[in-house]
């Protein structure tokens, strides 16, 4: 994300020099392209956290399937960095359910997820769990 704010900064430089060298691209030119880009930036931006929230979901919904419990919070790390191409990845995810009326601090270690195109598969796990 900091790379796309650098290059558009340097971007629109490169557009205000070339606007003041030639007068030729007019205001009304200027205006739209930094609209279009505006639009990109938060396309780009509304996609990117689509794709955060989908693997938490699909770990709610495999819980819930397996285990007949609903998660209440859910927070998720990425363990490994492998290869871009890589459709194999590690998670380490911390949860709070709620079982008996008690409420129960989780933890899913090493957890591999597999991406086949659009959709995740999540390999069988252990968890700890223990009073919160």
């Amino acid at each position: 994300m900091q790379v796309l704010v650098a290059s558009l900064i340097i971007l629109a430089l490169l557009t205000f020099i070339v606007y003041k060298i030639k007068k030729s691209i007019t205001k009304k030119d200027i205006i739209i392209f930094f609209v279009i880009l505006g639009l990109l930036i938060v396309g780009l931006t509304y996609n990117n956290k689509i794709k955060e929230e989908k693997l938490p979901n699909v770990f709610k919904e495999n819980y819930l399937q397996e285990k007949n419990i609903e998660i209440l919070k859910l927070s998720s790390t990425q363990v490994n960095f492998e290869v871009l191409s890589s459709t194999r990845s590690i998670y380490d995810f911390i949860y709070i359910i709620k079982k008996d009326n008690k409420e129960y601090l989780c933890e899913a270690k090493n957890v591999e997820v597999l991406l086949i195109e659009d959709e995740y598969v999540i390999k069988d796990y252990k968890e700890e769990c223990k009073l919160k």
